[in-house]
């Protein structure tokens, strides 16, 4: 009867399973791994406006009267500007005078590009999924059997072990 016991206490220790955690260090599982680098290039439009300092010109003459009308007799001093143009002009007694002026800022316009470069790196664990073919299946049902057959026998002998002790005083 001890022979057997150990037998089978033998067998049900070397058919204990690896834990799931042994499991995945020992048998890692296949890992695969995709790295996209995707590049965004990014366009801004930027202006400003460029104030300019004051300027300033002007236009010294000498003028007179012959036969009623008013004459340009001589021009003392002429000093345009960085941007003036002081002009005069004397026509039936009508003094005309201006300045031409450039605008007083400039408008400025500029584009600023900036490339974005972005890494997205997926990783995908493929687990193996197992089937079980016809020789594995038949060796699964036999051996489920086999320890029916086993479990039967074990607890038949000791329910007659038992029951005769029990008759024998």
């Amino acid at each position: 009867m001890k022979p057997c016991f150990l037998i089978l206490l033998l067998a049900t220790f070397m058919s204990a399973c690896i834990s799931e955690k042994r499991c995945s260090e020992k048998y890692p599982p296949a890992i695969r791994s995709d790295l996209f680098v995707q590049h965004d290039t990014i366009t801004c439009v930027k202006d400003s406006l460029i104030p300019l300092p004051a300027d300033s010109g002007w236009l010294r003459a000498l003028l007179e009267c012959q036969n009623g009308k008013v004459v340009v007799k001589h021009i003392i001093d002429i000093k345009p500007g960085k941007r003036i143009v002081p002009f005069f002009s004397v026509q039936n007694n009508i003094l005309t005078t201006g300045a031409i002026i450039d605008s007083s800022s400039i408008y400025f316009a500029w584009k600023e590009t900036h490339i974005r470069v972005s890494r997205i790196e997926s990783k995908i664990v493929e687990i193996p999924v197992y089937k079980v073919k016809g020789l594995q299946n038949f060796l699964i049902w036999s051996g489920a059997i086999a320890w029916c057959i086993m479990v039967i026998i074990v607890g038949i002998k000791l329910f007659l072990l038992y029951f005769k002790r029990k008759l024998l005083p």
